[in-house]
C-alpha cells in the first residue's frame, strides 16, 4: 500500500450531500449561541469548537461528524445574507431539501494549520515542525449598530444617517504609537520578527509577539503618542449613511463592509459594520413578506349589487370593481401592487380580504325593502301582507315574467336609493 500525504488524506475527506440529520440539527444550538449574537460571538464560539473537534486533533469517532455540523453552522451564520434565509426559511439556500447530487455542501475541510490560523493570525507548523514564517497581517472585529424605520420607508428604500465609534488608527501617529521623529526599539523577545512561537498540544504555533503585540518593536515612554497614549488605536466618533433598500423586511441587515474595528494588533484590514433594521407596524396594511394584506369593508348593497371602491395599496388609492355576490371572507388579489423584492425588479401582490359591513340600524322603508328581499330568496311569506308588493293575479294564475321583472327592477332601484344612505 502507497504511503500518502497529508494533504492527500485531507482531500479525500469529502463529503457532497447534507444529511437528513444534520440538516434537522438548529445552527445555533451547534455553536452554542443564542439567535441574536453577533458575528464576533459567532466566530469566537466556531474557534473554540473547532479546536476542540478538529479531526487531526481529536481521534473520538465522533469528531468527524461534530466537527462537518460545527463547519456547516459557521458557514452560514457567519454569512450575512446566508443567516437571513436560514432566520427565514430554515435553510442557507430555500431550495435546499430537494436533492443534493456531489458537489452539494461541502467540499471538504481543512487542516488544523486553517483552523489555527484563523484563530491566532499567524502560521501554524505540524507535530515537531516548524513555522511558515510569514508577517502577521489580521483583520478587526465586525461591528453592529441598529435603525429603525417606518413601514414605508422600509417599502421604498431611504437613506438614514447613523452614529457609530469603531476603532481605527490614530491619526497623529499614523497608528504606530509614536511621537513624531521618535525612533522604536527592536523588541528583544521576538528579535524584530513580530512573531512568537509556543507548544500547544503537541502543536508549534506561531502568534503575534505578545511583547510587541507583532510590531517587531517597541517604545519607550516618553516617546509613546500622546494621543493615543502608544496603543496606535483610538476610538472615533463618525456619521455614516446607509442606504436602506427597498423592499428591506423586519429583522434584515444591511453589510458595509470595512466600515468595523481596525485590528487590535499589527496591520489589516477593517471589519465589517451590520445594521440591523427594525421596521415599525402599518396601521392600514400588514405585511408577509414581498405580498402586502389589506382588509375592505364592503357596504351591503354593494356586495349584492356590484360597484366599485377606493382601495389603498402602497403605491396609492385605486378604484377596485367589487362583482355583485361577494361573500364575507372573500380574497381579491392585486397583482404587483406589493412590495418591491429586495435586490430584485419583481414585486409581491396585494391581497384583499373582504369584510362585508352590514347596518346596524334600520329606517322602517329599508326593513320593508329587506323583507321583500327574504321573501323573494327564500320563498316565505311576507310577515304583513297587507304590505305584500307582489299579488298573484286575480284569476289565481302565477304572476307574469313581466311582473316579475317590474318587482326585481323595483327591488333594484330601492337597493340602489338604500346603498346611497348607506354610502353616507
Amino acid at each position: 500500500m502507497r504511503n500518502r500525504s497529508a494533504a492527500q488524506r485531507t482531500a479525500e475527506r469529502g463529503f457532497h450531500t447534507t444529511s437528513v440529520s444534520r440538516a434537522s440539527d438548529d445552527f445555533y444550538e451547534v455553536l452554542g449561541v443564542k439567535k441574536d449574537a453577533s458575528q464576533p460571538e459567532i466566530k469566537k464560539a466556531y474557534y473554540q469548537l473547532a479546536k476542540k473537534y478538529h479531526p487531526d486533533a481529536n481521534k473520538d469517532p465522533g469528531a468527524k461528524d461534530k466537527f462537518l455540523k460545527i463547519q456547516e453552522a459557521y458557514d452560514t451564520l457567519s454569512d450575512a445574507n446566508k443567516r437571513q434565509s436560514y432566520d427565514q426559511y430554515g435553510s442557507a439556500d430555500p431550495t435546499e431539501g430537494m436533492g443534493g447530487g456531489p458537489g452539494a455542501g461541502f467540499s471538504g475541510f481543512g487542516g488544523m494549520d486553517d483552523i489555527l490560523s484563523q484563530m491566532f493570525g499567524g502560521a501554524f507548523s505540524g507535530r515537531g515542525g516548524h513555522g511558515h514564517g510569514h508577517g502577521f497581517t489580521g483583520q478587526g472585529e465586525d461591528i453592529e449598530a441598529a435603525v429603525t424605520l417606518s413601514f414605508m420607508e422600509a417599502v421604498n428604500g431611504v437613506q438614514k444617517t447613523i452614529t457609530i465609534t469603531p476603532v481605527v488608527y490614530c491619526e497623529p501617529c499614523g497608528g504606530q504609537g509614536a511621537k513624531k521623529g521618535a525612533k522604536r526599539k527592536t523588541c528583544r523577545t521576538c528579535r524584530g520578527t513580530g512573531q512568537a512561537m509556543f507548544k500547544m498540544g503537541g502543536f508549534h504555533v506561531q502568534q503575534p509577539c505578545p511583547e510587541c503585540s507583532g510590531e517587531g518593536s517597541s517604545i519607550s515612554s516618553k516617546d509613546k503618542c500622546s494621543a493615543c497614549q502608544g496603543r496606535g488605536r483610538v476610538r472615533e466618533r463618525k456619521t455614516v449613511p446607509i442606504d436602506i433598500p427597498a423592499g428591506c423586511d423586519n429583522g434584515m441587515r444591511v453589510k458595509i463592509s470595512d466600515m468595523g474595528d481596525v485590528p487590535a494588533d499589527g496591520h489589516g484590514s477593517a471589519g465589517d459594520l451590520y445594521v440591523k433594521v427594525r421596521v415599525l407596524p402599518s396601521k392600514t396594511f400588514r405585511r408577509k413578506g414581498s405580498d402586502i394584506y389589506y382588509d375592505l369593508q364592503v357596504p351591503l348593497t354593494t356586495a349584492i349589487l356590484g360597484g366599485t371602491l377606493r382601495v389603498p395599496t402602497v403605491d396609492g388609492d385605486v378604484e377596485v370593481k367589487i362583482k355583485p355576490g361577494v361573500q364575507p371572507g372573500d380574497e381579491l388579489r392585486l397583482r404587483t401592487k406589493g412590495v418591491r423584492k429586495v435586490n430584485s425588479s419583481g414585486r409581491g401582490d396585494q391581497y384583499l380580504n373582504l369584510n362585508v359591513k352590514l347596518p346596524t340600524e334600520l329606517t322602517d322603508k329599508q326593513r320593508e325593502l329587506v323583507e321583500q328581499l327574504d321573501a323573494e330568496l327564500t320563498g316565505k311569506p311576507r310577515s304583513d301582507p297587507a304590505n305584500e308588493s307582489a299579488k298573484e293575479s286575480a284569476d289565481g294564475s302565477e304572476p307574469s315574467a313581466k311582473e316579475k321583472d317590474g318587482f326585481f327592477s323595483r327591488i333594484k332601484k330601492d337597493f340602489e336609493s338604500f346603498k346611497k344612505h348607506d354610502d353616507k
